[in-house]
């Protein structure tokens, strides 16, 4: 399994690394850019070597593996408010 496999499940499994990721997609729209290298960077603070490349290769894998889960149902629908926004 690769590591950006290992990290969209470890991502999958822990709501706190769902509401990080969730916080930099929401920056990176409010900024127009950053969410590849931020993407990359929560990765490695939590042991997991992934590129931008990868980031931007695998865009796209929301329900590849079968059933949407609820945090990818909400990612696709625009996220949810994690408060302090603008």
């Amino acid at each position: 399994m690769s590591d950006f496999q290992s990290f969209r499940n470890a991502v999958l499994e822990d709501e706190g690394l769902q509401e990080q990721v969730i916080s930099i997609v929401n920056t990176a729209i409010a900024n127009g850019a950053g969410l590849d290298e931020n993407i990359v960077m929560l990765a490695k603070n939590h042991g997991y070597t992934i590129t931008e490349d990868d980031v931007i290769q695998h865009a796209d894998f929301l329900g590849r593996d079968g059933d949407l889960t609820d945090f990818e149902l909400e990612m696709i629908s625009g996220g949810r408010s994690l408060g302090g926004g603008c």
